[in-house]
């Protein structure tokens, strides 16, 4: 991200778009995930405290939700990191659909791999489309 050229070094900046779009591609059973961190990177999320163990996390989503793909909604950055807002969808255990909405937020390194990976969602949100509605009480 960062070329030198002879004295002068040329801030190359970071297509966030592309890399998006990348990154969906990337996230669930057949994409490459941990491709996009940079050696030593962390990952934290509502579920996992800070883990530099990327392929495991990898693991547990895909066991988790077998099917899992996330839209990414929205994305802006500069060369040091970014954010964006997306809404995963797959079914728990590959029997009950779920959709999630969230966000992360990224720090990347000079080659725009990632140092730091925070993600933010409710995990109420899943609670709800697991656990059937009470049913209303008869008056």
């Amino acid at each position: 991200m960062v070329p030198s050229v002879g004295d002068a070094v040329t801030v190359v900046p970071m297509d966030w778009s592309s890399w998006a779009s990348r990154l969906e591609a990337a996230l669930g059973p057949d994409g490459d995930f941990p491709s996009f961190f940079a050696p030593g990177a962390l990952f934290s999320d509502p579920v996992n405290p800070p883990t530099t163990d990327i392929a495991a996390i990898e693991a547990m989503t895909n066991a988790s939700f077998p099917d899992w793909r996330q839209e990414i909604t929205w994305v802006h950055g500069d060369q040091n990191g970014g954010a964006f807002e997306w809404i995963g969808r797959g079914t728990l255990g590959g029997t009950i659909p779920i959709e999630i909405h969230g966000s992360t937020v990224i720090d990347v390194d000079d080659e725009g791999l990632v140092t730091r990976w925070r993600d933010y969602f409710d995990l109420k949100e899943i609670d709800a489309q697991i656990t059937p509605a009470a049913a209303p009480t008869p008056p």
